[in-house]
C-alpha cells in the first residue's frame, strides 16, 4: 500500500497519515466525513479510490479557499463556522472521521454532532488535539472509544504536532 505524501505546515504531517493509516481496513464500501479541507482532501480521496470501490467522502468547510477543485467527488457542506450548533449532519455512518477545522475551540462543538454519525470501529483523528483542553473533554463527554495513537507534539508552524486516532466503541 502506498501512502500519499503529507507536507504538514497547517495540514496533516506525514508522520499523523502514516499512524492513521496502520489502522485502516479498506472495504468495498467506506465512507469518510472531514471538517476542514483542503490538499489533503484530494490525497485521502485519491488513496482510498485506488483500494475501495464504492467511496462516498463528505466535507464540511467554512472556507471556500480550502475546497478540493474537483468537487463533483466529494458531498460538500459550507457553512459558519459562528453557527456550527445549527449546522446539520448527514444521515449516515462513517468509517473514519477526520476534524481537523475550523481553527480555534470552535471545532469541540463537533463531537456531540456526530454522535449519530459513527458505528463500532469508526475511527476517528483529531488533528492539533491539544490546542485546546475542550477537544480532549468533548471527546470523553460523547465516546467510549479504544485510544489507537496520541502524540502530544508542542505546536511548531509548519512542524509535528499533536493529534489522536480513536476507534469508536459506541456513543454516549
Amino acid at each position: 500500500m502506498d501512502i500519499p505524501t503529507f507536507n504538514g505546515g497547517w495540514s496533516y504531517t506525514q508522520w499523523e497519515m502514516n499512524d492513521l493509516f496502520k489502522h485502516i481496513v479498506y472495504k468495498n464500501e467506506y465512507s469518510i466525513l472531514e471538517f476542514g479541507a483542503g490538499d489533503s482532501s484530494t490525497k485521502l480521496f485519491n488513496h482510498f479510490k485506488k483500494y475501495v470501490e464504492k467511496l462516498h467522502y463528505a466535507i464540511y468547510e467554512s472556507n471556500f479557499n480550502y475546497l478540493p477543485t474537483n468537487l463533483s467527488d466529494y458531498e460538500l457542506h459550507f457553512y459558519d463556522e459562528n453557527d456550527i450548533e445549527k449546522v446539520s449532519m448527514p444521515n449516515n455512518k462513517f468509517d473514519l472521521i477526520l476534524i481537523d477545522g475550523p481553527n480555534g475551540d470552535k471545532r469541540k462543538f463537533w463531537y456531540s454532532k456526530i454522535k449519530n454519525c459513527v458505528k463500532e470501529g469508526t475511527i476517528i483523528l483529531v488533528d492539533d488535539f491539544n490546542h485546546y483542553q475542550s477537544f480532549s473533554d468533548e471527546l470523553d463527554r460523547n465516546f467510549e472509544y479504544k485510544l489507537l495513537e496520541h502524540h502530544d507534539e508542542p505546536f511548531v508552524a509548519y512542524g509535528e504536532h499533536s493529534w489522536k486516532i480513536v476507534k469508536v466503541i459506541s456513543a454516549k
